[in-house]
């Protein structure tokens, strides 16, 4: 590659990762921003990342991927990353590179089971790509995965949808390119540790909303108890999922340290980063635990309380019944003597002009509901 030819290709370059940089800031969802970020290619040759549309585009900007698709040989290590790839494109990437038929069938069905296999010069990696933190419950089970060829000097990977984790790599290895032995099992390594890291921002948001309530359980008012119960349902799911995530990513860890050394790469270059991993899982398996503990104890709690005003409630409302019959007992009994005085009969009283016998009946009758009263109180019925 002549100096002219050099200069324009990391004008190109430096042009494309300012517009990347610009890109970066707008939201994820605006189609220009994904255009220009769905074919990456980093290579040591060129100790930067070159970004196109489309794989004719990508060839026309960089000169060495261009040499590698026209004759399949590339000096030093590279790595190409597609989001959102055609069929087409998975094809010719894996006739290009001799890529066993199972593994293009993986990448094109979209396998959603998180592995690390063997297949000769190269091992391929599925894994389990994080949510959003906005991401709402009903929404777990959609995020996607992230598909890796590992070759001895080289990486294939695949993404379905935009992610910031190439990126996150690629700014990894600027910072530590000083002091870095970089191979292709320690970019495979550096992705499972973003991809790792990538549910923390999850934890940290299911945590605090348990926190808050467990905080907010003395204050919940009775009729908000049912809303409450919900959250803990919500939030049960979440760390359940996250957790089924965070187990898968722990059989993948130790996939990866039996699979690391088969291509040639000495295990001791990757091994004592794999730790790293392993505690950032046990971690956060170890908050998951603790929010799966406080959600638990928020349950019974609020079932409590539930329980508590349920059998208040049936005492109060017992309670308001034996009144109730107690007075309809003795409103009852009082109209036994109306009723005696008003048959069709002779009775006492009736051919006195004065209200003497009207006045001593309704006394009675005050007289015998005021006893009853007295009576049923003390009873300790009303």
């Amino acid at each position: 590659m002549g100096l002219m030819d050099d200069f324009r290709l990391r004008r190109s370059i430096l042009a494309t990762n300012n517009e990347d940089t610009a890109a970066n800031e707008k939201p994820h969802n605006q189609d220009s921003a994904q255009g220009e970020r769905r074919y990456s290619f980093f290579s040591t040759r060129l100790n930067c990342v070159a970004h196109a549309d489309n794989l004719s585009s990508l060839q026309s900007l960089c000169d060495p991927f261009n040499h590698l698709m026209e004759t399949g040989v590339h000096l030093g290590l590279w790595w190409l990353h597609v989001t959102s790839p055609s069929n087409e494109d998975i094809e010719a990437l894996s006739r290009l590179l001799d890529i066993h038929p199972l593994t293009t069938e993986d990448i094109k069905m979209r396998e959603v089971r998180e592995k690390i296999e063997l297949f000769g010069p190269y091992y391929f990696v599925s894994l389990r790509l994080p949510l959003e933190p906005d991401a709402v419950a009903g929404d777990l089970d959609d995020s996607d995965n992230f598909y890796g060829v590992v070759f001895h000097d080289s990486i294939l990977s695949f993404t379905f949808d935009e992610t910031p984790h190439p990126a996150h790599v690629w700014n990894r290895i600027n910072d530590h390119q000083s002091h870095l032995s970089l191979t292709s099992d320690w970019i495979c390594y550096a992705l499972i540790d973003d991809i790792v890291d990538g549910f923390a921002p999850l934890i940290d948001r299911v945590t605090t909303s348990v926190e808050v309530t467990e905080d907010t359980l003395d204050i919940t008012q009775p009729d908000d108890i049912g809303l409450a119960l919900q959250n803990i349902h919500k939030y049960r799911k979440e760390v359940t999922h996250i957790r089924h995530l965070l187990n898968d990513k722990t059989d993948v860890v130790r996939c990866f340290a039996r699979h690391c050394s088969s291509l040639g790469t000495s295990p001791s270059d990757v091994a004592s980063y794999l730790s790293d991993i392993q505690d950032h899982v046990l971690t956060m398996m170890s908050h998951l635990t603790n929010a799966e503990q406080m959600l638990s104890r928020s349950q019974t709690k609020f079932m409590s309380r539930i329980a508590f005003d349920s059998t208040r409630m049936r005492n109060q409302i017992a309670e308001t019944l034996s009144r109730l019959t107690a007075i309809g007992s003795i409103v009852v009994l009082m109209q036994v003597t109306t009723a005696s005085f008003g048959m069709n009969v002779e009775v006492p009283g009736k051919e006195v002009k004065n209200v003497a016998w009207w006045c001593g009946i309704l006394g009675f009758e005050i007289l015998v509901a005021v006893l009853l009263l007295f009576i049923l109180r003390k009873a300790r019925i009303i």
